[in-house]
């Protein structure tokens, strides 16, 4: 059973202009808002990927960083040892 209230509607094959026109004009909105938010999304996706390679590059400097530290320490440590022998005889 239909309720009451809706016996009133009916549904029609006539559409007017406005509708139709309105309707494009939503849809064209639509697809600019799409278009720029693929072109904000593009920009964000090329500076996280220079980001991440700009992370490796920095992980990697650390470890060169570490391993010239390492060298000096032992560089330091036979300077040490030098000197020591010197002053010795």
């Amino acid at each position: 059973m239909i309720a009451p209230e809706f016996t009133h509607w009916k549904v029609d094959r006539r559409v007017p202009v406005a509708v139709i026109l309105a309707l494009l004009v939503q849809m064209g909105g639509a697809l600019i808002w799409a278009t720029q938010l693929d072109a904000r999304v593009g920009d964000i996706e090329r500076v996280a990927t220079g980001t991440s390679s700009l992370n490796e590059k920095f992980a990697r400097l650390e470890e060169r960083l570490k391993d010239m530290k390492d060298n000096i320490d032992g560089m330091r440590r036979q300077l040490d040892q030098l000197t020591d022998r010197v002053l010795k005889k």
